[in-house]
């Protein structure tokens, strides 16, 4: 993994002046763009909203409170998007005169003015949709005159001259400030309709600050911070008027309603008081209950008189039965007859009649005294007799207005319910409008008091302010972001170069996509070098032709590597280039090496060897008197390497490669070299050196830099998957110095070949 990361990391590094310049281009840019974008300021509040979850809505203080119908649900929620309405922030920007914005000219960026800055005054009296496409500049000129242009004219004016154009009528006054500007302004004209709209859609923020609470955060952002603190300002202020305003409205009209009820009430409590009073005054009564108690009282009264006066009368017949005889007994004495003369009358016969037991017991009834007594006692007897009488006369008379007066108190106990209940529905009828009267009263009272006591429903917690760091644009993230911009411009352009380019460029690819071992690398040739290499050469193309030579033997795993076929997927791959030097390679060590031609469709070896043979393979195929030695080419300018030609070009190659001769020929190549090179047409193309390969020890499969197709390299991995060609080694031709860093002596072979040796 770290190779290849290091390897990667080394494909990039090639071009770090490539990536210096853009990141120092992205960086100029940035810069350019700080200088030319207008920082904007972050202005804030926090307002602690009236967040009523009982439903008291805007009434809570005043009349009705206590009524259902007049709740109004008011959430924090719903104060938030009326603070962000449209028609509040109209009011709050044209209340500020926001209309228009004064610029001062710059090298880079025109710099806006607000406030006490603009050295004068804009008033707009109109304007219209193609006014606000116009951009105006104004030139202060000595004493009251300024230049007033646009995109085509330009006009000398007066101070407080009206200027009425195609498009707009404004009035521009002088300030104090006026006279110590210099330069050029330049006058936009908004249309606050579309302010308040793209304040309303996102310029404005209000967030709670913690999940349903009542405590709000208010944000937006300006490039001039004093113009948001007197925005947030305004629509706070505008925002809590209004909300007095509506209500001391609905104070305004609660009170004008209860007035008419009052005045509708006052007449019809007249008339029930009217009806009471009448109604009283029929039935001579003043207080139902308090009569009715003493009516019980009196009849209890009366029925009492009564029961003693029926006793006492019955107590009188008892008396006038005991009376009726005529004897001289003791007359009972009645405790609840109150009679003095009953009493002295009824105490003087019961003396006597003891006076008369007394005598008796000593004297006889006809003693004188006796008799005396007798007779007095007996006309007492009379007198008691005719005084009951009197008596009974009196008390039946007495019973007689007991029992009349008793009659009627309980005539009148029994009419109360029925009084009463007039009395309660009239009373009912009086004390619900009485007291309807009383809480419109009190509802007023309360009412007229919150007129004077109405606060707004919103107070502010932290006043607007501006941060003093600009929120935009973000100088750290720019420079940040042209850095990496600046770094990834050229990175994916160089991916997108290497990702779009399907050639092999890697030897790493060779191995990652199909599996195959690597007997080499081959760098790329200058002009300057030969293609055929000298037996004493010292230049890195040689090598690494020797550190190939060095692989052959531990990378064919002690097998033997006498005959070696040289093959690729396409031609102009290198075979014939490889198989002479390789040839050459193996001849230095004084080992005998034979070249053999067997592209019999279109022959180079001994072209490129500068050679040249009037019989070769195809003659010796087709002929019996054809013998190899009659083959073989004298290399001349290289010591123990020969060459086979392949003869004429056949027919039919393909039958040919198939011929049983071949065999032969190759056994006794064998007998009399070291090593039998053979030189053989692409596999892409051709299927000879499939027909070859039983007669090989080692195969050798070039791949060259930028040219063999990565689609290509599946042949290759068809090769090794089916064994279709002995031992395949792959060599690796023509790469340049970015396709591997370990494979070069001083660039190639060195490296590369060590690493070989370790696998």
């Amino acid at each position: 993994m770290m190779e290849y990361l290091k390897e990667v990391g080394q494909k990039y590094l090639k071009y770090w002046y490539v990536f210096a310049l853009c990141i120092g281009l992205s960086i100029l840019g940035a810069y350019l763009y700080l200088q030319t974008t207008p920082k904007m300021y972050k202005v804030s509040s926090t307002l602690l909203v009236q967040d009523d979850k009982k439903g008291d809505g805007i009434l809570k203080e005043s009349a009705f409170t206590d009524l259902n119908m007049f709740r109004m649900d008011r959430k924090a929620d719903n104060e938030m998007e009326a603070l962000r309405s449209r028609e509040l922030i109209f009011k709050t920007l044209k209340s500020l005169s926001l209309e228009t914005s004064c610029f001062k000219k710059g090298v880079l960026q025109d710099y806006e003015l607000y406030g006490n800055e603009v050295p004068i005054e804009v008033k707009l009296i109109a304007v219209n949709a193609h006014g606000y496409k116009k951009k105006l500049e104004i030139t202060p000129l000595s004493g009251d005159e300024f230049v007033l242009s646009d995109e085509k004219q330009r006009w000398v004016m007066q101070y407080g001259e009206p200027i009425e154009r195609q498009g707009y009528k404004m009035i521009i006054n002088k300030r104090p400030a006026t006279d110590r500007f210099t330069g050029t302004l330049v006058l936009i004209f908004k249309d606050l309709n579309r302010m308040a709209e793209s304040y309303n859609l996102a310029g404005l923020t209000i967030l709670p600050i913690v999940k349903e609470a009542n405590t709000i955060k208010i944000s937006l952002n300006d490039n001039v911070p004093q113009r948001g603190v007197d925005i947030l300002t305004k629509l706070i202020d505008t925002y809590n008027a209004e909300n007095v305003i509506k209500k001391n409205a609905i104070a305004v009209n609660t009170v004008n309603f209860i007035d008419k009820r009052l005045k509708y009430l006052s007449e019809d409590l007249s008339v029930v008081e009217e009806e009471v009073e009448s109604y009283k005054q029929d039935n001579m009564i003043t207080d139902v209950g308090m009569e009715a108690q003493l009516n019980v009282a009196k009849s209890g009264e009366y029925s009492h008189m009564l029961s003693f006066t029926n006793v006492q009368l019955n107590v009188l017949s008892s008396l006038e039965r005991y009376l009726r005889n005529d004897n001289l007994d003791l007359v009972p004495s009645s405790l609840t007859i109150n009679n003095l003369t009953l009493n002295e009358l009824t105490s003087k016969f019961n003396t006597l009649q003891q006076e008369r037991v007394k005598m008796l017991r000593t004297s006889e009834e006809g003693n004188p005294l006796v008799q005396n007594i007798t007779a007095q006692m007996m006309s007492l007897k009379a007198s008691i007799r005719e005084n009951l009488q009197n008596i009974r006369k009196s008390l039946i008379i007495e019973r007689n207005n007991l029992q009349a007066m008793n009659s009627k108190f309980d005539s009148k106990i029994r009419m109360v319910p029925t009084v009463e209940r007039g009395i309660q529905i009239r009373n009912r009828e009086q004390s619900v409008k009485a007291g309807l009267y009383k809480y419109l009263l009190q509802k007023r009272e309360e009412t007229t008091l919150s007129l004077s006591g109405n606060m707004p429903t919103s107070q502010i917690v932290d006043k607007p302010a501006a941060s003093s760091i600009p929120v935009s644009p973000k100088t750290q993230l720019i420079y940040l972001g042209a850095c990496f911009l600046g770094f990834m411009i050229p990175g994916l352009v160089i991916y997108g170069r290497s990702a779009l380019n399907n050639k092999v460029k890697d030897v790493n690819d060779i191995q990652l996509l199909t599996g195959a071992p690597v007997l080499g690398v081959l760098n790329h040739l200058n002009k300057n070098e030969s293609a055929v290499i000298d037996h004493n050469s010292r230049s890195t193309i040689s090598e690494l032709f020797r550190y190939i030579r060095s692989n052959l033997h531990f990378m064919n795993s002690g097998l033997p590597d006498q005959v070696m076929l040289i093959t690729s997927c396409l031609k102009n791959e290198g075979k014939t280039f490889f198989a002479i030097n390789l040839g050459i390679t193996l001849a230095s060590v004084n080992k005998h090496v034979v070249l053999l031609e067997f592209d019999m469709r279109e022959p180079q070896l001994l072209q490129k060897m500068n050679l040249s043979s009037k019989i070769g393979i195809t003659d010796y195929l087709l002929n019996d008197d054809v013998t190899i030695d009659d083959l073989i080419v004298n290399s001349r300018n290289y010591h123990n390497l020969l060459v086979i030609d392949c003869g004429p070009v056949p027919q039919n190659p393909a039958e040919l490669m198939m011929h049983p001769k071949i065999g032969q020929l190759l056994e006794e190549l064998k007998r009399k070299f070291d090593y039998v090179i053979i030189d053989t047409a692409p596999v892409g193309q051709v299927a000879d050196a499939f027909s070859l390969s039983p007669y090989t020890d080692v195969s050798i499969y070039l791949v060259r830099y930028n040219y063999t197709d990565k689609l290509h390299l599946n042949l290759l991995k068809d090769i090794l998957f089916y064994k279709k060609l002995t031992n395949p080694l792959v060599v690796f031709n023509d790469a340049k110095l970015e396709s591997s860093n370990t494979f070069g002596y001083g660039g190639f072979g060195y490296g590369y070949g060590l690493e070989m040796q370790k696998n």
